[in-house]
């Protein structure tokens, strides 16, 4: 080991590409080297006459900033391949972003030839470590990886989006999106979509998210209800079913349905007839019982009233 000082921009940045660099690590490093100076040394390896940096890439950008001549680095000497395995080791106690770990195990897979094995053994990280996130790397649309290491994605929504395939993950991504969507919703969404019995439900989950979940929310809170009957469960169960299904019909407009010959309007106009129908009378036989329901509940409330 040996500390020198250099200039930061003679400093070879190409282990950059495994690094990500919030703007709000590089405002605090510019603070702390303006106000106290350079406390640690960067770390760089000697390689092939240059000084690789292999930590302190914010504080190197942060200097650069303030315009500072001089930076103390640790020089080391390691193979290329020693030098990413120390980006990760040397940043082990706070922490690499998830997208940077799977960059660094794709590149030490990829690029260097490791085995999982081997790179587990070369991060101090068990096998498996290593398996989650290559599968992720390979599993995600590199349309969300780049999200991601923008800010637009968090890494929680990544992992449930894995588990579709990629072009799922891009139109659910887009509803959510256009919905304004919080993370949890879209994890929601995300089990909701494996749990879809067709392609329909799936349309009418990415036209009609919000709905969805609402719809989905109180399913949980009628299993929870004591106040309901199983009998009275199902039937909420029934009429939300309706309403979601009106939405879809609906939705489906919205979607296109296509050139229609005579006869095909014929059909969807006598599909349309009776299920208006059916509804209409389904529902005002439903209306009726709950005002039936209704005055007699009145009638024994005012009873008990009576015989207090």
């Amino acid at each position: 080991m040996e500390l020198r000082r250099v200039a930061p921009s003679t400093l070879d940045l190409m282990l950059g590409r495994l690094r990500q660099l919030p703007e709000a690590a590089v405002q605090e490093k510019l603070c702390s080297l303006r106000s106290k100076g350079q406390l640690t040394p960067l770390v760089a390896a000697e390689h092939e006459g240059r000084l690789v940096l292999v930590d302190g890439f914010a504080r190197q950008l942060a200097a650069m900033r303030l315009g500072l001549e001089l930076v103390l680095v640790e020089v080391v000497w390691i193979s290329p391949t020693q030098m990413k395995a120390q980006v990760y080791l040397r940043n082990r106690e706070r922490g690499l972003l998830l997208l940077e770990e799977c960059r660094l195990v794709r590149e030490l897979r990829d690029a260097d030839g490791l085995n999982q094995v081997e790179i587990g053994e070369l991060l101090e990280r068990h096998k498996s470590w290593v398996c989650r996130r290559l599968a992720l790397q390979d599993a995600v649309s590199p349309h969300l990886l780049c999200d991601l290491s923008l800010g637009l994605l968090s890494a929680g929504s990544l992992r449930r989006l894995a588990q579709l395939p990629p072009r799922n993950q891009e139109e659910l991504v887009a509803a959510a999106r256009r919905d304004e969507l919080k993370p949890r919703d879209l994890a929601r969404l995300v089990e909701l979509w494996q749990r879809a019995p067709d392609a329909e439900a799936r349309r009418y989950l990415l036209g009609n998210p919000q709905a969805a979940l609402a719809l989905a929310r109180g399913e949980g809170e009628r299993r929870a209800e004591p106040r309901l009957s199983d009998g009275g469960r199902q039937l909420v169960g029934w009429l939300e079913r309706m309403s979601q299904l009106a939405l879809r019909a609906r939705g489906q407009l919205g979607e296109g349905v296509g050139a229609l010959p005579a006869e095909g309007l014929a059909l969807v106009t006598r599909a349309h007839s009776e299920a208006d129908q059916l509804c209409r009378s389904a529902l005002d036989e439903i209306a009726q019982w709950l005002s039936a329901e209704s005055a007699g509940a009145t009638h024994r409330q005012t009873g008990k009233e009576a015989e207090a």
